[in-house]
């Protein structure tokens, strides 16, 4: 198989729903090989723990998830699909069991999200939802987009006992305990400052911490957990430069945060700001603002850090382009290195 390989979701009306890419480090850019077009509009995708199968989403035949077995090229053949219950489906991954596909989607016809699970097979189809739920809790001080739940992502813990979940809608984060049946029993929820909107967390490689990316205050928060039960807010950081004017017209909105794989830097993206910010993490994993770095377009919606902890790509949805950056290794900062032409990239994943 092709080497450093990069599935990309994309969003738009183009000509493709999924990206296939080559990262050439030696080079620093993106090499595109394959532009599938099997589906539209993909708005999100996950490989399978195994690297064998990629599930993605699509608003094709009244939204679909659909699961692809991964070709010993990289390419992709169609194994099946299953109706995705909803009008946005936000976000699709596969528990660390590989048994259990977890989606949520943000909206359904004008109403509240909802979280599903499906099982999936060791051939890599998916069966009928094992899960349904809908979130029907006190919503946040916005009215335009806090009118009701809005789950954003959902991944499970490092230990793969629990689904997490943010949900834009009611500022908390939910923690459902994933069984064996592919059903979801609440735990407990996280509670966000009123009005942040949580939109995806990241959890630290080597400490019992979780950090939350607010969309709508533009913030970062960071959790401790010490088990299932025992989960602390540390602290609450803002994403955005310190003198910056929000233009009335075009405020920022935090969409996607990771952190490097040595455990010592964290990057979140700002669009509108259209940037990406990068923090320091202490010994104990608490974040210190560090620097901001222009990722060379418009609206930075996703972005990905390889494994090697050596690259960051991130897509700019409304200019159409992706963005290859070198990291630092000591500063953790970015240094820009290329760019490519694709219709509105929304989310990478590159296989282990």
């Amino acid at each position: 198989m092709t080497k450093n390989l990069v599935y990309i979701a994309n969003g738009g009306a183009g000509p493709c729903g999924i990206t296939i890419a080559e990262l050439d480090a030696a080079n620093a850019r993106l090499i595109i090989r394959e532009q599938l077009s099997d589906i539209s509009e993909c708005h999100y995708l996950n490989p399978h723990p195994n690297g064998r199968f990629l599930l993605a989403t699509t608003m094709d035949d009244g939204v679909q998830v659909v699961s692809y077995a991964i070709e010993g090229d990289g390419g992709l053949r169609r194994v099946n699909s299953q109706p995705a219950a909803g009008t946005s489906p936000a976000y699709v991954a596969v528990d660390a069991s590989g048994q259990n596909v977890l989606l949520v989607n943000y909206v359904n016809a004008g109403a509240r999200g909802n979280i599903r699970v499906y099982p999936l097979a060791e051939n890599g189809a998916i069966g009928e939802h094992s899960e349904h739920i809908e979130i029907d809790d006190a919503t946040g001080p916005n009215p335009e987009r806090q009118d009701v739940s809005h789950p954003h992502m959902i991944v499970t813990t490092p230990d793969n006992r629990l689904a997490v979940v943010p949900d834009l809608g009611t500022d908390r984060v939910y923690l459902y305990a994933l069984d064996a049946a592919g059903k979801l029993n609440l735990a407990q929820s996280l509670e966000l400052p009123g009005g942040a909107g949580p939109r995806h967390v990241a959890f630290h490689p080597s400490l019992p911490l979780m950090y939350v990316i607010n969309e709508l205050d533009s913030t970062l928060a960071t959790f401790a957990y010490a088990d299932d039960d025992n989960w602390t807010r540390l602290s609450v950081e803002s994403t955005m430069p310190r003198y910056y004017v929000q233009p009335a017209s075009r405020p920022n909105t935090c969409a996607d945060v990771h952190v490097h794989p040595n455990g010592k830097f964290l990057y979140g993206s700002n669009r509108g700001h259209d940037s990406i910010v990068i923090y320091a993490l202490d010994d104990a994993g608490l974040p210190r603002l560090l620097a901001y770095e222009a990722t060379r377009g418009a609206w930075p919606r996703a972005f990905m850090i390889d494994a090697s902890g050596e690259f960051l790509v991130v897509g700019n949805r409304h200019s159409d382009n992706a963005a290859v950056f070198s990291i630092d290794a000591a500063s953790g900062r970015l240094i820009f290195r290329s760019s490519v032409t694709m219709t509105a990239p929304i989310a990478f994943k590159m296989l282990a």
